[in-house]
Formats: structure tokens, C-alpha cells, sequence
């Protein structure tokens, strides 16, 4: 019958005469071939009677049989064998008929062979995937089935989890002993069970169906007749499985074909071009609006319905490729009007089958009504021309999430192309680091719902550029009011983010300043005064006036007396700045709530809008009473600090020059004293020792003296001095004591040797640190003096460097630069050179430095200022 609902098509496996019907047909029967064959494989059992024969001749001590002089056979096992093929008829119909499922049928059969046997516990478990699950055990213990329910199979796990996994026949005699009941044997014993016979049964392409069990209360080893009438039972499950899988296969494959024409809209075909007839499937009558009869099944029908527009186009293309015998697909899309008037967008796609000619003689296809899909394309077109043109991003989605358009707008600001995108979803290419999944999650949840939605959240650029965006998504439906596509805007709204931003960190600086805010509004209150509208906590802390004391007034409160000292001169300043909208700061007396009078920093600043408009004031309040006593206590303390540093100095000049006279005279007086003519003695020892120290005592005073001119020497007079020329100076006045000690100088001034100074200083300087080197160098090795510079980010650096005693850091570090200090055993050493050399440099505006180390060496680092 051209026109049966239960039809299925099968193109594949027909004849160029066949109906899909006819196939259906065909298959039946050679299911019913199948199960004959089954029914042949049953009196395979009756093979267990010549085995029985055989056992009964190897048997020489067993009865004969009257009358024959042969043993007699055993009419037991005779009984369990024909017992067993009699079971075997009956399992065979009830798997022949759709009454019994396969697993009634196996249940059937393992019942119906523990009755002939009776101590057999039999067991059948299917195999999926790599697991075993129970499928049918009458007598077993039911929890004993469900604890090996999902058993992974392998090597030594018992008897059917090895038999499945190596697909060979496992007889575990004991289940106690045997070592691949390790695992498992707790559990089989706990329930009686002790021995264990498993064989798997396969399927013809050698694939594993499952295994059947035996059980025994006891420990048992199989008898050669049992083994063989085992094998029996599985190969008849064998084919009772892959025929009952075969139908059951067949029938899934019936009812999907059914299912599927039933639920889709498209007309399945199948056109016979031998007979040229053709079969139209349920889907006809939902796409062409009209029922299946002889008259609307004709290809004639079809090609009326064409739109005479596309008729020739259409029977062109199918011609040429009916006619090309490489061709085995046909696809066009064309306009078809049904009989009631409308006009359809379909598109048709068709497996042309050939013989061995290559004739066409077949062709299978499906017609799609895409009409929705013309029409909502069209709509997109015309929606694509308004999106072209604005500044925002425009996406249009796929039901999957799938980009299918992006306009220009949105290239201009992300940087990918249509081309780049399309099929893509937007969080592969736009989502990032900051990308919130929160707000992902709700996107989905509501395009999954076909709901509209608007969010806001940050997205990248090609160049992974941040942007943040407001989505505003919008379901698209076609002309059946179905959602198929969704229309999403993208507004850039990062710099309005960025405003909110500083506008949130702006809003949290002032509520937690610790400086007391206020803001003023422009708009004046009657009077031209400006009106607070805001004050921070800080502000009440300050002034002792609360937000509902000041709002909507301006802040003269605060003010006080104009007679006070600059008080007049302060407020004059700040109204003239803000009558000309200028930022200024101001110090006057303010005065707390309490009546408490404070100073106070007062910071005036006009604050404008997006528009470039003058809106309003900031005022900031700083409470400076602490740090204008400070600066009044200050300027008192550095008053009298001056003037005792004054009257210091002065003091020494008086002090040296008061000294000066006399000690003079006794310098003349012990010149002139004859120790030649003074006899040895007592007298002539203490007028040496009152010689010596006069002479000592003056070189102190000339000491103090040039320290004394060094610290007053404000105007000291600096220029670019070249340490070369300065030091080979020094170098030349040393010259002698270098050779006598044998020593060695070497410069280096990689960076540079001139430094801004003042020469005498600097001549100074390098005379002390030469001199010092020879007099407190090591007796142990020649003296090596070495000069470097290095430039740096203030100027320009001088290393001295020798090789003689160095100094203990840890012992005399705090006091190397001090006064009159000694750090080795020297009679010349008076602790003044290293103390003029810090305040030379000092006074210079420079630095030093010094590393050094025990009987290894001094380095000494002048730090010179650039000019």
C-alpha cells in the first residue's frame, strides 16, 4: 500500500520495485527465518543421548540389557535430557511471541533447568560496558544479586567477572580456596554458596551478551556430561538473546522512523523512477496543507504547486542531476503555492540512488518548510540596514548562543570582523578576566527562557581592551510567534562607569577625611548666600556643628570678630576668589559651636559638571591651632637658639683672641730661653716640658681657630674644580714622604674629574686623607693609594682608597668623624684631621663615607653636589 501509516522508509536496503511496506514485510519474514533456525539448534540436545551411549559402552561393568549383551542405558539422565529438549520448545515459542520480554523468557528457561537439576542455582547477568548486572536468577538469594549488581569485570573477580573478562569458562570447584573468589568469597559463603561454574555467552560477532552461573551448596567439579549439556544451555541463550536483540532492534528502528515523521515538519519522500511512483510520508499534510491521495501523490502534483517563477529553475536542476552520474544529492530551495493560496519557502534535499549503470532509479528526500526562516531573514535584513547605521553594537544571536550577525559598530569598537565571529559565541571571544559569572548566569538562564534581559558587565576587545557594556537582549520571534534568534544591543558605558567610579571613591575620601568637608550649591538661597548641602562626620568633629545645623545655610557661623589680627585680610580673599570662581587658601580664626576660637586651614575649590558648568563649592576645614602654636613656640626657640649660637661664637673669637696675646709672648719667651746655658737638672726639665706644651697649647688654639672660620664661613665661595689639578697639588707637596716610605698613587676618573666645591677645602681635604694614609700606614707592605670617581644621581662621587692599618667600624664607628679622636698610637696624631675633613665637606654641602677593616685597608667616599 502506497499510503500506509507504518510504512517504513528504507531506501538503502529495497529494490528500484519495492514499497518502503514491502521492506517492512521482508524484514518480518527474515526475522521468522531466524527464529527457525533457533528451533534447529534446539535438537542439538538430543546429542547429550549419544553422549550417554558412550558413557554407557565405556562402561563395561554396568548391566547389559536383556536380550541385547550390551549395557542398558540410563533412563534417568534419558528423562533429564528429554525434560531439557522439551524446555528448550517451550522457551523457543515464548521468545517467539510478543507476549513474554526476554527477561520473563530467560527466567522461564533458568527455572525450568533448576527443576531437571535440582541442585543447580542458575544465574544469567547481562554485560554493559565492562560491567555485569543481574538479569535473571530464580533461586538465588535476591540481596545476593543486588550486592553484584554493576560489577566491574577482570581478572579475579569470581567466576563471571573473569569469564567475561577473558571470554572462556571459569569452574571455580571452591569458592573458599579458589583464588579468584578472593574478594568476593565472604560474601558467596554467607550465603551457602560454594562452588561456581561460569560460562560467558557471546554473540555471533564474538562480542560479550552476558555469562551464565551455576551455583552448588557444595563443593563440586563438572562431569563431562554436565559441562556439555551447559554448553547447550548457553548457546541456546545465545540465540535466543540475538534474536529477541535483532526484533527488539527492529521495532526500536520502526518506532523511531514513526516518531520522527510524526514530529517533524518536513515531508519525507521516497520516488520510485522506474515506476515513477512516489510515496509521501505524515509530514506531507503538515507542509502542503492537504491529505495524501492517489491524485496529491504524483509527482505531477508537486510540479503544479511550483511557483511559476522558479518551475523552470526547479525541473532544470533536478534534471541535470538525475542526469549527472556522479551526482547523489540534490538540494535547491524554491516557492511552492499550496491549494489554499499561500505561498511556501521550502527547501528540498535528495540521496539519489543508482544501479550499476549509474541510472538514477531512486531518490529519497525530505521538503523543509523554511518560510519562517525566509521571512525572518528578511526581517533581519531590514533590521541589519538600521543597525549599520547607529554608534551602538548589534548582535544577533542563534537559539544556541551562536553569533549570526554583528554590525559595524560593534567591529569599530571590539575589533573583530563577521567573518571572525560568525558561529561563535560572544563569551569565547568577549569574556575575561573581570567578566562577572554571576551576571553570565542569568544571560543564559533567560535566553534559555526566551525572556528579554538587561544587565551591565565588563567584556574585552580583540586587543583585550576592558570595556564595560549595557546589554539589553531582546527575543527575535519568526512568523509562527516562535523565538528563533535574539537581538542584543551593546552600549558602551565605560566612561560613565569610570565617572561613578571616581564619583564612589570621591564620596568615600570625603566621608572618611579626617579633614572637615563641605559642600556649597551655586544656587543661592534668598540673600545671595550659598547653601550647604553636604558635611562629612569629620566636619561636626571639627566644629561641633551637626549636618541639621548647617544644611541650607551658609557657613558664617563659624566665623569671628574682623577685628582680629589678618582675620580682615582672609575673609576679603576668599569672597573675592569665589565672586571670580577661583580655587584659593586662606588661614583665620574660626570659632567651634561651643565658642571655642581654633585656627584654621580653609581650602576653597569650585567644583564644575559634565557640561563645563560652575556647580559647586568644596570647602575644606583643617584645624591648624596645634600647628600655629608649634610654629609660635618655634619661632621663639630658634630666637633664642640664634642668639645663644650667636653669643657662642662670639665668646670663641674673644676666647682665641684674648688667648692669642699672651700665649704669643710665651712662645717669644721660651724661644728666647738658652737651654744650652741651663745646667742639666730638675729646673731644665720643667722649662722643656713648659716649652713643649706652649707649643702645643698654640697649635690648638690655631686648630680652633680654622674650625672656628670653617663653621662661620657662610659665604663660602663654590666652583668647578678639577681633583686632578688639586690633587696632584697635594701630591707634589707629599712627595718626599712617598718616596721615603716607598709609596704608590694611582687615579682613576672614569666619571669625570671635575666637582663643584670650594678648592681651598677641597686641597684641604685630600692633603689630610694623603697624610694620614702615610702616617697610618701598614709596615707590612708597600702603601698603595687609589682615587676614583663615579657619577651619581646628586653629582659626582670620590673614593679614597688605601691599603695601611684601617679602623675597628664596630668599636669607633659613631666617633670617627668626631673631635680631637684617636684611633691608633701615633705620636703626631692630634684627632683633628678626619674632624676638619666632615666639616669641610659638610660645609660644601657634600657627604662622606667610610669602610674600612682591620690591617686591610680605609676607603673613604666624598659625596659631591652638582651646581
Amino acid at each position: 500500500m502506497l499510503f500506509a501509516e507504518d510504512a517504513l522508509l528504507t531506501p538503502q536496503t529495497g529494490t528500484q520495485n519495492e514499497t518502503p511496506a514491502q521492506e517492512v514485510v521482508q524484514e518480518l519474514e527474515a526475522a521468522k527465518k531466524r527464529l527457525a533456525l533457533l528451533q534447529e539448534e534446539l535438537y542439538l540436545v538430543k546429542g547429550e543421548l549419544h553422549l550417554l551411549r558412550e558413557q554407557r559402552d565405556s562402561q563395561p561393568e554396568a548391566h547389559s540389557a536383556p536380550g541385547t549383551g550390551r549395557p542398558e542405558i540410563d533412563l534417568t539422565e534419558y528423562k533429564r535430557v528429554v525434560a531439557l529438549e522439551r524446555l528448550g520448545k517451550e522457551v523457543l515459542e515464548m521468545n517467539a511471541s510478543a507476549k513474554f520480554s526476554l527477561q520473563e523468557t530467560i527466567a522461564f528457561y533458568l527455572a525450568g533447568i533448576e527443576k531437571i537439576h535440582p541442585d543447580m542455582l542458575l544465574s544469567f547477568m547481562r554485560l554493559e560496558g565492562n560491567k555485569l548486572y543481574s538479569f535473571a536468577s530464580p533461586s538465588l538469594p535476591p540481596a545476593y544479586s543486588e550486592l553484584l549488581d554493576g560489577t566491574t569485570i577482570g581478572d579475579n573477580v569470581g567466576s563471571c567477572g573473569t569469564a567475561a573478562f577473558f571470554k572462556e569458562k571459569v569452574i571455580a570447584v571452591d569458592i573458599a580456596t579458589d583464588k579468584r573468589w578472593k574478594g568476593f568469597k565472604d560474601l558467596a559463603l554467607s550465603y551457602g554458596l560454594k562452588a561456581s561454574w561460569s560460562f560467558p555467552v557471546m554473540g555471533s560477532s564474538q562480542q560479550i551478551l552476558g555469562t551464565l552461573a551455576v551455583y552448588y551448596r557444595h563443593v563440586k567439579s563438572p562431569q563431562p556430561a554436565e559441562e556439555s549439556s551447559l554448553d547447550s544451555i548457553r548457546n541456546l541463550l545465545q540465540l535466543i538473546l540475538e534474536s529477541k536483540l535483532a526484533e527488539d532492534a527492529l521495532r526500536q528502528s520502526n518506532d523511531r522512523y514513526h516518531l520522527a515523521t510524526a514530529a517533524t515538519n518536513d515531508a519525507i519522500y521516497d520516488w520510485d523512477l522506474v515506476n515513477n511512483s512516489l510515496y509521501w510520508g505524515v509530514g506531507f499534510e503538515k507542509v502542503f496543507a492537504c491529505q495524501r491521495t492517489p491524485t496529491t501523490s504524483t509527482l505531477q502534483f508537486w510540479a503544479d504547486m511550483l511557483h511559476p517563477l522558479d518551475q523552470e529553475r526547479v525541473n532544470q536542476s533536478l534534471e541535470e542531476a538525475l542526469q549527472d552520474t556522479s551526482a547523489d544529492k540534490w538540494q535547491i530551495e524554491y516557492r511552492s503555492i499550496i491549494p489554499d493560496g499561500t505561498t511556501l519557502h521550502l527547501e528540498e534535499r535528495g540521496f539519489i540512488l543508482r544501479d550499476e549503470a549509474q541510472k538514477a532509479i531512486r531518490m529519497v528526500g525530505a521538503v523543509h518548510d523554511i518560510t519562517a526562516r525566509k521571512y525572518a531573514e528578511e526581517e533581519l535584513r531590514k533590521l541589519s540596514v538600521i543597525a549599520k547605521e547607529t554608534i551602538n553594537g548589534v548582535l544577533i544571536l542563534q537559539l544556541g548562543g551562536n553569533l549570526h550577525w554583528v554590525n559595524d559598530a560593534f567591529t569599530r569598537m571590539m575589533g573583530w570582523t563577521l567573518p571572525e565571529v560568525l558561529g561563535k559565541s560572544p563569551g569565547s571571544l568577549m569574556n575575561g578576566e573581570e567578566t562577572d559569572p554571576h551576571t553570565l548566569s542569568q544571560i543564559h538562564d533567560h535566553m534559555a527562557q526566551r525572556l528579554p534581559f538587561e544587565c551591565e558587565m565588563i567584556q574585552y576587545s580583540k586587543t583585550s581592551q576592558k570595556y564595560w557594556f549595557r546589554l539589553q537582549i531582546q527575543p527575535l520571534e519568526d512568523a509562527n510567534s516562535e523565538v528563533d534568534l535574539f537581538f542584543v544591543l551593546l552600549t558602551d558605558i565605560t566612561q560613565k562607569k569610570e565617572e561613578e567610579q571616581r564619583l564612589r571613591l570621591l564620596e568615600s575620601v570625603i566621608t572618611h577625611a579626617k579633614d572637615a568637608i563641605a559642600v556649597s550649591d551655586m544656587s543661592a538661597v534668598p540673600g545671595g548666600e550659598l547653601k550647604t548641602i553636604f558635611v562629612n562626620p569629620a566636619f561636626t568633629k571639627v566644629t561641633g556643628y551637626a549636618s541639621e545645623d548647617v544644611l541650607g545655610r551658609e557657613l558664617k557661623m563659624l566665623g569671628g570678630p574682623a577685628e582680629l589680627p589678618g582675620q580682615a585680610e582672609a575673609i576679603e580673599k576668599l569672597n573675592l576668589a569665589i565672586a571670580k570662581a577661583e580655587a584659593c587658601e586662606i588661614e583665620l580664626i574660626n570659632y567651634r559651636k561651643n565658642g571655642e576660637p581654633y585656627w584654621a586651614h580653609l581650602e576653597a575649590v569650585p567644583i564644575y559638571d559634565k557640561a563645563g558648568e560652575h556647580a559647586y563649592w568644596l570647602f575644606v576645614h583643617q584645624d591648624i591651632t596645634a600647628r600655629k602654636n608649634y610654629l609660635a613656640e618655634r619661632e621663639v626657640l630658634i630666637s633664642e637658639l640664634t642668639q645663644n649660637n650667636s653669643d657662642l661664637k662670639q665668646f670663641s673669637f674673644i676666647t682665641s683672641h684674648n688667648l692669642r696675646a699672651p700665649l704669643s709672648n710665651l712662645v717669644g719667651i721660651s724661644n728666647l730661653i738658652d737651654m744650652k746655658a741651663i745646667p742639666a737638672g730638675r729646673n731644665r726639665m720643667l722649662i722643656e716640658k713648659f716649652k713643649e706644651s706652649t707649643i702645643k697649647l698654640n697649635h690648638v688654639i690655631d686648630d680652633l681657630l680654622e674650625i672656628l672660620i670653617i663653621k662661620n664661613n657662610v659665604a663660602l665661595k663654590k666652583e668647578m674644580i678639577s681633583v686632578e689639578s688639586v690633587f696632584a697639588h697635594v701630591q707634589g707637596s707629599l712627595e718626599g714622604l712617598l718616596q721615603e716610605v716607598n709609596g704608590q698613587v694611582q687615579t682613576d676618573f672614569p666619571a669625570g674629574q671635575d666637582v663643584y666645591c670650594n678648592q681651598g677645602y677641597l686641597h684641604s681635604i685630600l692633603l689630610n686623607l694623603l697624610s694620614n694614609a702615610i702616617k697610618y700606614r701598614s709596615l707590612e707592605r708597600p702603601l698603595q693609594v687609589h682615587l676614583k670617581t663615579e657619577r651619581t644621581p646628586d653629582g659626582l662621587a670620590l673614593s679614597f682608597a688605601d691599603n695601611g692599618l684601617g679602623m675597628d667600624l664596630d668599636r669607633y664607628g659613631d666617633r670617627i668623624f668626631g673631635l680631637y679622636q684617636r684611633f691608633h698610637d701615633n705620636a703626631d696624631s692630634k684627632g683633628l684631621g678626619l674632624y676638619i675633613v666632615h666639616s669641610q665637606i659638610k660645609a660644601m654641602g657634600g657627604t662622606i663615607f667610610v669602610n674600612s677593616e682591620v690591617n686591610k685597608g680605609t676607603t673613604f667616599v666624598l659625596q659631591f653636589k652638582g651646581q
